[in-house]
């Protein structure tokens, strides 16, 4: 069994996390541009996204940095020192030490390079191991989301069948989690060592 993880009071500062390729650093307004509002405005982007269809302005984007939680974080995925995305994790439920991760890679250039992955495995590490979390999860419908977190060792814990409606159409939203026991180190996102 787990240490007893204690609750958190005030804002904690976001990590600064660095993998092989990708560094993540706290997220704020000065990424806010219009190359960002524009990834949030893509259809191709959003195509899994459950703002499908919401025409996010910056003044949007601030408002919504603005309202996080004590306990949420959005940190800007770069890559070269490039900011390609954002991951963001919590609001931490301290009582039962877990917390919910969420990406969003906005240069699609990227996609299929494993960049998501490894910004992945960095917060579910930081959690994991440094924050001391006994469980990671997150709720998709998006089918590349999927397979990111199952090369990751996560696990399906349900399907809501037909949970997610865009347009006309329904989808399954399929629950996934990975555990502090069952997290494993993949050298391939490490930190080449100095």
């Amino acid at each position: 069994m787990r240490g007893h993880v204690r609750s958190r009071a005030g804002r904690a500062a976001a990590p600064r996390l660095i993998g092989r390729r990708v560094t993540l650093v706290p997220f704020g307004p000065d990424r806010i541009t219009d190359r960002y509002v524009a990834w949030l405005n893509d259809p191709e982007v959003n195509a899994h996204s459950r703002r499908k269809g919401v025409h996010t302005t910056a003044a949007d984007a601030n408002r919504y940095l603005s309202s996080l939680r004590n306990d949420e974080h959005v940190l800007a995925i770069l890559v070269g020192g490039e900011h390609v995305g954002n991951v963001k994790y919590g609001p931490v439920d301290w009582q039962n030490a877990c917390a919910d991760i969420s990406i969003l890679v906005g240069e699609r250039a990227i996609w299929g390079q494993g960049i998501g992955a490894e910004a992945v495995y960095l917060v579910s590490r930081h959690l994991l191991t440094d924050v001391g979390l006994n469980r990671v999860h997150a709720d998709s419908f998006n089918p590349a989301f999927l397979r990111l977190v199952d090369r990751l060792g996560w696990r399906i814990e349900g399907v809501l069948r037909e949970r997610v409606r865009l347009g006309d159409y329904f989808f399954d939203d399929t629950v996934v989690s990975l555990l502090a026991r069952e997290f494993r180190v993949i050298d391939a996102f490490e930190a080449p060592k100095s």
